[in-house]
Formats: C-alpha cells, structure tokens, sequence
C-alpha cells in the first residue's frame, strides 16, 4: 500500500461513523447562555437545608453524620466575625464536581457536535463533556469531579448518565460524596427560551434513597463572563460590573 493509500485510510478510519453518533434528526440549536434565577436558586437553598422538606436529600445515617462534620470543619475554618478564610475560598478550592456544579445561579452553555456535547460552566469554570456515540461506561475509570457522562437521545430530550464521580466531591452543600454515585438528568426544552433539567442522584452510601429534583432555566444573550476568585467582578455576588478598564 502506497503512502497516499496510507493517508486516505486513516482518514476514512476517523471519520467513521460511531454506532449511535448521529441522531434521525439535525442536532439541535440550544444557543445563548441558560441560566436559573438567583430567587430559585436561593429558594431551593433554604428548601434543602430543612430534612422534613420533601425536596431535600434523603441522607443514610452516614451522610448525616458526613454533612455534620463537614460543616463543623467548615465553622472551625472562620474568624471572630464568621469570615471565611482566604485559603480557603481561593487557592486550594477544589474544581466545581458533579452534582453540585449545576445548582448555581450561573450561565452555561451547550456545544453540539457529533458524537458529543460539550457544557461550559461559569461556575468554576467546569466543562462537562458527554459522549453521545453510543460507547458504554468504561469498565475501570478514573474517577474525576465531573465523572464520566455517557448521553442518549430520547426524542428532543437528552439523557445523561454520569459515573466515576470522584470521592468527597460535594453532592449538594456540606455533603460529599462517597465515590458510588450516579447522576441521571433529563435535559429538554420546554418553551421559547426556556429550560428544564429532571435529575436523579444515588448514592448507596450518603444517601437513603434516589434524590430527585427538576430546575429551569431561561436564555439569555449576554450574560458570559469568567467567574474566578481573582477576578471578583461581580462585586460579591451582585451583578457583573462591565466597564472597560481604563
């Protein structure tokens, strides 16, 4: 075989098609940057931190005992006046983990291409990519904050089910996780410019039973920045200040 033939077949062999790759359908155009409302997201915050309120996590008797320690250490970290330390929200924080990463007020996009969708996070920034080739979990991973995520097309709607999420990356607040979960979401546009993501988290250990909870989002153009602990342009959480710097 010449080195031409050579050429021509290695590029026939990466441009195969994957079982599974494409869809009957053109991919979709979710474009824009989709975010969730602070007053949902602080809603959801206060609903969480009471164990009777149906939509919090059900904790196991361990992941009560995780959450309670966790947050007494996080209690012993601050000053006088309940300040976090610097060290402690700024160099050695921890890269944003599954699920815990998409419950922020922040915007997110969706990239589509064959055979995957990519997520880019503000929060972080975290990218999350998912494999919609048809390939199956891996057999011996190696677990990560943001796992491994295998999708599938159900109509219009796209199913993610991420495993190989890395031990101690936070399920929700104060709750880690004990390396055994698996985050299913449902991901689908449910109206012009709206969003809506069904999720369910397990964890045999942490939690008592599957976790289950829905959130929306709403489009927008514009709202796109990075979002780091040395570039505060946000002023503490209020809205990005945008002016050019002089």
């Amino acid at each position: 075989m010449t080195r031409a033939h050579l050429v021509v077949a290695a590029v026939l062999s990466v441009a195969a098609p994957v079982a599974g790759q494409t869809r009957s359908a053109p991919l979709p155009d979710w474009s824009g940057v989709w975010v969730r409302s602070f007053e949902e997201f602080s809603n959801e915050t206060d609903r969480w931190r009471n164990p009777k309120d149906p939509t919090s996590p059900p904790l196991s008797a361990k992941g009560e005992a995780a959450r309670a320690a966790s947050i007494k250490a996080l209690l012993a970290q601050r000053d006088p006046q309940g300040n976090a330390p610097a060290a402690g929200t700024c160099g050695v924080r921890v890269p944003g983990g599954m699920p815990q990463v998409m419950r922020f007020a922040f915007g997110m996009e969706l990239l589509f291409t064959p055979g995957r969708v990519t997520i880019l996070l503000e929060q972080g920034p975290t990218i999350r990519r998912i494999f919609t080739d048809g390939r199956p979990h891996s057999a011996d991973p190696d677990p990560t904050y943001t796992g491994e995520s295998i999708g599938r097309w159900e109509g219009d709607a796209l199913v993610v089910d991420t495993r190989a999420i890395r031990a101690g990356t936070q399920l929700t607040g104060g709750l880690p996780t004990s390396g055994e979960a698996r985050v299913v979401e449902r991901i689908q546009r449910t109206a012009a410019g709206h969003m809506r993501i069904d999720t369910v988290v397990e964890d045999p250990v942490m939690l008592a039973a599957p976790w289950r909870y829905s959130r929306t989002y709403q489009r927008l153009d514009d709202r796109w920045y990075e979002r780091a602990c040395d570039n505060d342009r946000d002023g503490g959480d209020r809205e990005p200040d945008l002016t050019p710097p002089r």
